[in-house]
């Protein structure tokens, strides 16, 4: 997700105020030198505000509504940020913008309004001066709110690109049984692991070509690797989020570990996910004894079964189905 930071106040007062001065800079003369130091106090005061408005306001409005989003996207964002804090943020800063419009539509009018006089050079810049105090102090004020829309578009923008509305199939299982091996042989682009704000580890998404179609295929380390007693709250949430995705989960199984373990972990996950299909893929074959593997097909016998190794063809035979 593509959003774009907010400088800290003192960098966008900076920006705005320099601005202001280019443009005074390049206001030209005037019949009369005092028509002229007014026409550059107008520029300095609309300078800022022209900036302000085309770098806050573009950041309020690209901000994804979230009540428009699909749910599984909905979900995640409830998930990963406080949506009505950075609601609140958003609504800050957008009304900040709103009364620096207003001050300057005023001072201007202020400013054409003076006539040529005795002190009126001095208060034509005093209207100014008032104006960039005024601004100043407003956008100092929005640290706070700044801060907490750039830690909620930090973790967004880290959120894995997986669209919702396409078929996917979800490996789940116990660490090390060899997952990420299992998807770089059925994908057929190289997975990319992004960052995953639910748990310390990355989230590798991969694809491979179904009838001229993308598929997607998700791994969720620390997701779905474990049993719910150990997961914490945020996890938990997070797991709802992929409920919504459709498609199969391909549970794998390693012969090597220990069979009890991971016959609880896919009855727990067959309960989270109940309206989807199930894949379990036998891993490892080559390194397990024949016991072993004899051991691990009666733990799943009555699940369509799949040994990876001579039976990976008919593993990638069933996905292209």
């Amino acid at each position: 997700m593509n959003l774009k930071l907010i400088e800290k106040p003192d960098i966008l007062l900076e920006a705005s105020f320099s601005r202001a001065r280019k443009k005074a800079g390049a206001y030209a003369k005037q019949k009369t030198p005092f028509y002229t130091i007014k026409g550059k106090e107008i520029a300095k005061i609309e300078a800022p505000y022209d900036f302000l408005e085309s770098t806050l306001l573009k950041v309020v409005k690209d901000f994804p509504s979230v009540d428009k989003l699909e749910p599984f996207y909905k979900d995640l964002f409830t998930f990963v940020i406080d949506v009505n804090e950075t609601k609140i943020a958003l609504a800050k800063v957008s009304a900040t913008v709103r009364i620096i419009k207003n001050m300057r539509r005023e001072k201007i009018i202020a400013l054409k309004e003076i006539r040529y006089e005795k002190g009126a050079v001095q208060h034509s810049k005093d209207l100014t001066r008032e104006y960039f105090g005024r601004v100043s102090s407003l956008i100092k004020k929005l640290k706070g709110p700044i801060t907490i829309y750039n830690d909620a578009a930090r973790k967004l923008r880290e959120l894995p690109s997986i669209k919702a509305d396409q078929e996917a199939y979800i490996l789940a299982g116990f660490p090390n049984v060899g997952k990420s091996t299992l998807m770089g042989k059925i994908t057929t682009s190289t997975p990319k692991t992004a960052a995953y704000p639910f748990t310390t580890k990355g989230l590798n998404v991969g694809s491979f070509i179904k009838k001229y179609l993308p598929i997607q295929v998700i791994d969720t380390p620390g997701l779905l690797d474990r049993p719910i007693s150990k997961r914490n709250n945020i996890e938990l949430k997070a797991i709802s989020a992929f409920q919504h995705l459709k498609g199969t989960i391909i549970f794998v199984v390693d012969p090597l570990q220990e069979m009890l373990e991971q016959q609880n972990l896919f009855a727990e996950i067959k309960k989270l996910f109940s309206d989807k299909g199930f894949i379990i893929v036998i891993n490892k074959t080559d390194v397990a004894s024949d016991e072993q593997i004899e051991k691990a097909k009666k733990a799943f016998e009555g699940n369509f079964l799949i040994l990876e190794g001579e039976g990976l063809d008919n593993l990638k035979a069933e996905l292209l189905k």
